[in-house]
């Protein structure tokens, strides 16, 4: 990616809970709703990788992917802008 990008990316996540569940207690289930922040590395159909840190040798470190179909909202931030 030739620009470094910041976003705040609000998702849903899997869950799981162990045990034994009626039909009804099932439904109550949801699933989590993250926002991760990070510098945007590739975006396309099937995957989001975000990253939490970017070096002045061109690597990313602490790298997330996201599936892209479980996105809410891509948010791309500016430096020194108020949110």
């Amino acid at each position: 990616m030739s620009t470094l990008n910041i976003v705040m990316v609000k998702w849903h996540d899997a869950r799981f809970f162990p045990g034994t569940y009626t039909e009804d207690v099932c439904r109550q289930h949801k699933m989590c709703l993250f926002d991760s922040l990070g510098y945007l590395v590739s975006k396309d159909n099937t995957t989001t990788v975000i990253a939490g840190e970017y070096n002045d040798e061109g690597e990313y470190r602490d790298i997330t992917l996201i599936p892209t179909g479980s996105i809410i909202s891509v948010k791309r931030l500016v430096p020194g802008a108020f949110m």
